[in-house]
């Protein structure tokens, strides 16, 4: 059964949004094209950008500042939407309270704080490399503009893409992954292997199956002593081990906050009237799965963001679409793309026909329907399945 959210009956007349990445900026700007005419305040701690460049073509200075940022034309001005750049302290129903201690107080309020790289104690005291934020990218940039060689410990979507950048700028490139292989947490050890043989194909060295037991510093040269006893050796390391969700302004709230802000099925923060969740700290409730489920994508962020945005101005409906989740990795001259619900399904395989090149669609099925896709190098290929695979969610989540 779904939470019951509390929800205020008088339409808001202010809303601050505490976050500027792409859920925040967005969820500002459709605010105004949804018909909202009120103050609209951003706060957060950067000027928005786009994140997934960071590790491929930012990180390769294929893209500038320029580029990546979210803005379009003059804004925020030309939609007239406050900025303030700025840490908040503290959430609660009607007012945000900043670091400083000043308040400001908004009918609605929009928490979209994203997420941080997690540091465990391990990389204490050693030069060891984390990519979330536009200054991380741009300081590995230049590590690897200077370096020789690179060690990659974590193979999950950020440790391939850096992988994969670095060895195109020529540096000798090794992952080290704890599960059995690259990315078959994600996608399942078909498709795994799939991506590790480009990575070995571009040259390079993956070390699967074993994890890092401690970090060394010897000379400029950082040593990862694995378990199993091997020692790999490089001077420019980055650790991918995941992200730490940033909850701390919601901390004291009285909120369950195990796995991200629990909110009803439009994002509404359950047990705190006033307030929604949008992007990776938001776990929304899902009909069909029956509980809270967090999305960690570019694309869902944006989603979510338009219906708040859409539900606060008011003019959001039951006949408001939802598009099935997206995302997609490059990592070389590969593009991988993930369109639907892989968590719905029942089997899975290689998708033969005879004009689709062997292993470059991976189908989900729950029983005969399909419900996702992984296309591998063809993008063009996803406006075929599109379509069918929204039409399969469809039926199962109406069922």
């Amino acid at each position: 059964m779904q939470p019951q959210s509390a929800e205020s009956e008088i339409a808001p007349e202010s809303v601050v949004v505490v976050g500027a990445g792409v859920a925040g900026w967005r969820l500002a700007r459709d605010l105004r094209g949804a018909g909202f005419t009120g103050p609209v305040t951003v706060v957060g701690d950067e000027a928005p950008y786009d994140r997934p460049p960071l590790s491929k073509q930012y990180l390769a200075g294929e893209y500038d500042d320029a580029r990546i940022s979210l803005y379009r034309g003059d804004e925020p001005t030309s939609i007239d939407v406050t900025v303030r750049e700025g840490r908040v302290a503290s959430v609660r129903s009607g007012v945000v309270t900043l670091d400083d201690g000043e308040t400001v107080e908004a009918d609605a309020i929009v928490v979209a704080t994203g997420s941080t790289a997690r540091r465990p104690a391990m990389l204490d005291g050693h030069q060891v490399h984390t990519l979330r934020t536009r200054e991380d990218s741009q300081t590995l940039r230049a590590a690897i503009a200077d370096g020789r060689s690179l060690l990659v410990l974590g193979g999950g979507f950020i440790g391939a893409e850096v992988a994969a950048t670095a060895r195109a700028a020529g540096l000798d490139v090794t992952i080290v992954e704890l599960q059995p292989q690259l990315l078959g947490a994600a996608f399942g050890s078909e498709c795994g292997t799939r991506l590790e043989r480009v990575h070995r194909e571009n040259g390079v060295e993956l070390v699967t199956g074993v994890g890092v037991e401690r970090l060394e510093t010897r000379g400029d040269a950082t040593v990862a002593v694995l378990a199993d006893g091997r020692e790999l050796t490089a001077d420019v390391v980055v650790a991918g081990f995941g992200a730490a969700l940033n909850l701390d302004v919601l901390e004291g709230a009285g909120l369950d906050l195990a796995d991200g802000v629990v909110c009803d099925s439009s994002g509404r923060v359950v047990r705190l009237d006033g307030v929604w969740a949008v992007g990776d700290i938001a776990a929304w409730h899902d009909p069909v799965l029956d509980r809270p489920v967090r999305r960690e994508h570019w694309q869902v962020a944006g989603e979510q963001a338009s219906l708040v945005a859409r539900t606060i101005a008011g003019t959001a409906d039951a006949t408001t679409k939802r598009n099935p989740p997206y995302f997609w990795s490059d990592q070389f001259d590969l593009k991988v793309q993930v369109f639907g619900r892989p968590e719905l399904a029942d089997r899975a395989g290689w998708l033969e026909a005879d004009d689709l090149d062997p292993e470059s669609v991976w189908a989900y099925h729950r029983g005969d329907t399909l419900v996702a896709v992984v296309t591998f190098g063809i993008p063009r290929l996803l406006g075929r399945f599109r379509p069918l695979v929204t039409e399969g969610l469809a039926s199962v989540t109406t069922a």
